[in-house]
């Protein structure tokens, strides 16, 4: 009995040179199922970043009359405030959609 299990146990573990065609294809399809997830990832990702960035959108249009209004008619000499505004938010904006770090050299 010993003798039929140390056979079936060195056949599990010989090293097999050539590969099974099921294993390939087992592989392929494991691969095209990540793929599949990597896009339905992707397509989840970029809907909710849509979605975001039209909320933001809407706010920002809400709210630029009100700041506008600050800037212009409570303190007329704050144009250069509003132009560090537009700025500042245009810098965020590219730093966001380039997915790129503003390096600051010392």
């Amino acid at each position: 009995m010993p003798d039929a299990t140390d056979k079936r146990l060195e056949t599990l573990l010989a090293y097999k040179d050539d590969l099974e065609p099921a294993n390939d294809l087992f592989v392929t399809d494991v691969m095209r199922g990540i793929r599949r997830e990597r896009q339905v990832r992707r397509a989840i990702l970029a809907g909710c970043g849509g979605v975001g960035a039209l909320f933001g959108v809407a706010g920002a249009v809400m709210l630029s009359a009100p700041i506008g209004r600050l800037f212009t008619d409570v303190l007329p000499a704050f144009g250069l405030a509003q132009a560090a505004l537009f700025t500042v938010g245009g810098l965020a904006f590219y730093t966001w959609f380039m997915n790129d770090d503003l390096f600051l050299e010392r």
